[in-house]
């Protein structure tokens, strides 16, 4: 198995040196407070404190902003990053500067539609990320706005998720800082349309407010994914009178019974070089926001031992964004951010007819990763990111010419890095798997 491009490399030529790279970069992260001092949600008096969460570390909440000077309603933070990278992260509030995990209150910036903030490291120098309001509320109204929700469950009902009279549907969101006593709604009688209404004045007056729907509360079924472009909520923009929503649909789902397949198709042959993964023994599934249980619905190998397929119907609307990722042994290992731009999920658009996806890569790892080469007198040392695992069958192989010959070179298998006199050149080297 050749999975990596082939190099020449002709001895008594000289050496190729690669320039050394930055570590990280510093950034400095801003949010402005003031609205929310205003509003009473954060008072720096009492012992709050706003942290700066992302994927950079795990989403720890141990980084915490302090005051920037210039301003007391701006809070700062600089932290170093991997250049070119592209993190994802969110404010939050620490009450009292010592509260549990369930005591913080994370933002939902309206900008990105209630999810994580995200930008792209620069490749060098660093930088200044400009000060946000938190949530993007950038002011507070003066007086009580009544919010009116609707949204027809009759997809839940065909689905088996909701019996009408026995469960109960909630509205959460940002309007109430996504506490777990929801909005409870109402069933209008005949009909599978719940309605509910809240009053609030602690959001600012064209921000934009996110929210999504429950059933039998914060412990029960949540609608998947249900925003603009594969965005984890709905939102709308806040203004100064009472708001009637337009009428929601759960999991935007209009066709009520209808499904559509989707198939995945999934490319092991750089994890299986590399000792990550043993066809045959391991297992390969695919979640996504109809089930993010790791594993949702298990691939199956093909007549080729290192791609694995699988099919899924999904009753979803046709335009819906669905987020996906790949797990292995049913969850024990789960792909990192795999997403366009360093976001966490893999997406795709579902269509009115059946979606055959593009063959995908755990990780995106695709290849075996390049070759580097120096000199240690007369010796040729030559390097590659793959190989160290004692289970990898990457080995390198050598041959004078493109035409053929390639032999396994002597003592390259599990390794990431070889020396030796290879005689004169020119000689092509490639790195190959099983």
């Amino acid at each position: 198995m050749n999975m990596n491009r082939i190099y020449k490399f002709a001895v008594a030529g000289g050496l190729l040196l690669t320039a050394a790279a930055s570590i990280a970069d510093p950034v400095t992260f801003q949010v402005n407070l003031s609205v929310q001092t205003a509003l009473g949600n954060f008072n720096a008096g009492n012992g709050d404190t706003v942290l700066v969460a992302g994927s950079w570390d795990g989403w720890t909440t141990t980084n915490t902003l302090a005051v920037s000077g210039a301003d007391p309603n701006i809070y700062q933070l600089t932290l170093d990053l991997a250049p070119a990278s592209y993190p994802n992260y969110k404010f939050v509030i620490d009450p009292y500067g010592d509260s549990s995990s369930a005591g913080l209150d994370w933002e939902a910036p309206a900008s990105f539609g209630g999810g994580n903030r995200w930008f792209q490291v620069p490749a060098a120098g660093g930088t200044n990320l400009p000060a946000v309001y938190f949530s993007d509320a950038s002011n507070a109204p003066a007086y009580p706005v009544q919010i009116n929700f609707t949204v027809n469950m009759a997809a839940a009902v065909s689905q088996g998720l909701l019996t009408i009279g026995s469960d109960f549907v909630d509205a959460f969101g940002s309007f109430n800082n996504w506490s777990t006593s929801g909005v409870l709604l109402t069933n209008v009688p005949g009909t599978s349309n719940y309605l509910g209404s809240f009053t609030t004045t602690a959001l600012g007056t064209n921000s934009v407010v996110s929210y999504k729907y429950a059933i039998d509360g914060n412990g029960g079924t949540w609608e998947g994914n249900v925003g603009t472009n594969g965005g984890a909520n709905r939102t709308f923009t806040l203004v100064s009178t009472n708001q009637i929503l337009p009428q929601d649909y759960w999991n935007n789902i209009l066709n009520v019974g209808a499904s559509y397949d989707v198939s995945f198709q999934l490319d092991m042959t750089a994890e299986t070089a590399l000792g990550a993964f043993t066809p045959g023994l391991d297992t390969v599934f695919v979640n996504g926001d109809w089930n993010w249980s790791g594993s949702a619905v298990p691939l199956q190998q093909t007549a080729n031992q290192y791609v694995y397929t699988g099919t899924v119907a999904l009753a979803l609307s046709p335009g819906t964004v669905v987020n996906y990722k790949y797990t292995l042994d049913g969850g024990v290992l789960w792909e990192g951010n795999v997403g366009a731009g360093g976001a966490a999920n893999r997406q795709f658009t579902l269509q009115s007819v059946a979606t055959n996806l593009p063959a995908d890569y755990f990780n995106n790892v695709s290849n075996l990763g390049p070759l580097y080469v120096s000199r240690s007198g007369s010796q040729t040392i030559l390097t590659w990111p793959a190989g160290a695992n004692v289970n990898s069958s990457v080995r390198l192989q050598s041959s004078p010419g493109l035409s053929g010959g390639w032999s396994d070179v002597a003592n390259s298998q599990g390794v990431s890095s070889l020396t030796n006199n290879f005689g004169a050149g020119p000689i092509y080297f490639r790195l190959v798997g099983p």
